[in-house]
């Protein structure tokens, strides 16, 4: 069997700056690349063979859809990112949430143990 597999997206780095990549291996190999900066294809085919070459140049066909896939990644994507990490607050703090939760579950639970304790004795001290 033959496979032909695309990955695509963007990374956000915490000093803001993106970078974004559509990749294409065949067969598990690198195939063809797609330089987001100048909208381009280029093969990544080890050698010189046909199949890339044909590839790389049906791809270039397409103006408009590799400008619009330019715009994606460096727009669309990026924008994405940027989106969630404002959401989310700093790139990479950790939420505090499940602690701050646990501490008040926890400090309910003791509260409730010891009224528990206070009523089982006949509310006497």
């Amino acid at each position: 069997t033959q496979s032909l597999c695309c990955r695509l997206g963007c990374r956000l780095f915490p000093n803001g700056t993106a970078h974004s990549f559509y990749e294409v291996t065949l067969n598990g190999t690198a195939f063809l690349s797609f330089h987001v900066p100048n909208a381009t294809w280029e093969r990544r085919w080890p050698g010189r063979d046909a199949v890339a070459t044909f590839a790389e140049r049906e791809l270039m066909k397409y103006p408009k859809t590799t400008r619009d896939l330019q715009h994606f990644l460096n727009t669309t994507c990026v924008g994405i990112l940027r989106a969630q990490s404002s959401w989310t607050g700093k790139q990479s703090s950790r939420s505090h949430a499940p602690l701050v939760l646990g501490l008040i579950l926890g400090t309910c639970a003791l509260l409730g143990m010891a009224v528990g304790i206070f009523l089982c004795t006949g509310g006497s001290c």
